[in-house]
């Protein structure tokens, strides 16, 4: 297990896809989207994330 898996919150989505707070919140629960809850806390891994992100560029 020498590989690190980064994961990242609810701020970095909003800043990556360059969104407010309350949309990043939106677009996380979303069926389709690599959500995982720590508790209260929404959190997603960065590779899922990525590849979830190519999968929607026009």
């Amino acid at each position: 297990m020498d590989e690190v898996i980064k994961f990242i919150n609810t701020r970095e989505v909003a800043n990556a896809l360059g969104c407010s707070l309350p949309t990043a919140r939106n677009i996380m629960m979303r069926a389709d989207f690599p959500l995982i809850r720590v508790g209260k806390n929404l959190k997603v891994e960065l590779s899922a994330f990525q590849e979830w992100a190519k999968q929607r560029r026009v």
